[in-house]
């Protein structure tokens, strides 16, 4: 079992005893965040199997931004059940996952086919995006030349570089070398998918989304911005905080906040 494995482990059983109070958040996001277990990382059979659960994928979450979908129409819903969609969370990330990891651009196409990929019945919710992450650390972990697309090579090369500007730890604790990577892949997504899936990560809130109104409830509208209002303490219960309590005494002050203003992923007022 890997050092993202055992951290996982700790934190999970410390959130089910204790639970995650970094943050308060107000009923409009709760929703976005009620919906799943702790993050475990991939390789974690043990701490899965223990947070088992009802599946959130039924549960609000974001509708994927026109910016990233502006050609994809989706077909009418159907009351038919034998057309429903009854992939399973993790069936739907590893093919958004597959479908980034291919890219030769990142551009319409791409995000209309991952648009497809989620289908017209489903949110991103909190988990479907951290199981998307999983895949991508993955991917990160095979390296370029495994059949890496040109886009995310790309985007790992300026995840890499910027974040080994502000995260000097790898060189100097090896064993952290699994967090390195982890903040890498989520710069990575985040640099394809936009800064909109840090907050479901748990780093911090996009401006300028409105809550839906009826029996939706956890849906939030169109997301008008592209980079994320930074908090300082991470969402309870998500990667972020998973991340920060496993690395945090490697972590320099401020590093998670200089590699996503490096990024362009933080709003410049913060």
């Amino acid at each position: 079992m890997g050092i993202r494995s055992v951290f996982g482990c700790i934190t999970g059983h410390k959130a089910e005893k204790e639970g995650y109070t970094e943050l308060v958040y107000d009923e409009k996001t709760a929703a976005l965040y009620r919906d799943d277990e702790p993050y475990c990382p991939p390789d974690s059979m043990d701490c899965l199997a223990y947070y088992a659960g009802q599946d959130a994928d039924g549960a609000g979450g974001y509708q994927c931004p026109a910016a990233y979908a502006p050609t994809y129409q989706p077909p009418q819903a159907t009351s038919d059940p034998a057309s429903r969609d009854t992939r399973s969370v993790e069936d739907v990330a590893r093919e958004v996952a597959r479908l980034l990891w291919r890219a030769e651009w990142n551009d319409d196409e791409l995000q209309a086919d991952i648009s497809a990929a989620v289908g017209p019945e489903r949110r991103w919710t909190r988990k479907l995006v951290e199981e998307c992450l999983d895949n991508v650390i993955e991917y990160v972990e095979r390296g370029r030349h495994s059949g890496m697309g040109a886009a995310m090579q790309e985007a790992l090369d300026r995840a890499t570089a910027e974040a080994d500007a502000a995260f000097e730890f790898p060189r100097r604790h090896p064993e952290s070398l699994d967090g390195f990577i982890a903040i890498v892949s989520a710069g990575v997504l985040a640099d394809m998918q936009g800064a909109w899936v840090l907050e479901l990560l748990g780093f911090g809130e996009v401006r300028g989304k409105e809550a839906l109104d009826g029996p939706g409830g956890g849906e939030v509208a169109m997301l008008t911005s592209d980079k994320i209002t930074y908090s300082p303490w991470p969402k309870p219960r998500t990667f972020a905080a998973w991340w920060t309590r496993a690395y945090m005494a490697y972590i320099p002050p401020d590093s998670v906040y200089n590699y996503l203003q490096r990024m362009d992923m933080v709003d410049p007022e913060d």
